[in-house]
C-alpha cells in the first residue's frame, strides 16, 4: 500500500480531472500511481509534455509503453 492517499477525481485540479476519463478509458480504472501524481499537478503536466516529446517518433505502441510502466510501478510497490 502506498504511503500518500491518491485524489480522487471530485478532489483533482478542474485542469486535471479531464485525464481521469482518459485513464479509465485506457485501463477500466483509476491507478493508484496516476491518483498520487496528481498531487502535484506540475509533475503530471511535465510527464504529459515529455511523453508529447518522446512520442514524435514512436516505434512502439502507446498501449505496450503504458503496460510497461504499471508493471513498473507495481514491481516497485505501487499496488493499484
Amino acid at each position: 500500500m502506498a504511503r500518500i492517499s491518491g485524489l480522487d477525481k471530485k478532489d483533482a485540479p478542474w485542469h486535471l480531472r479531464w485525464f481521469y476519463g482518459k485513464m479509465r478509458k485506457m485501463f477500466g480504472k483509476d491507478l493508484t500511481p496516476v491518483k498520487i501524481q496528481m498531487r502535484v499537478p506540475g509533475i503530471v503536466w511535465g510527464g504529459i509534455g515529455m511523453e508529447t516529446a518522446l512520442g514524435r517518433k514512436r516505434r512502439v505502441s502507446l498501449r505496450f509503453i503504458q503496460l510497461a510502466k504499471v508493471r513498473t510501478a507495481n514491481r516497485v510497490g505501487c499496488p493499484f
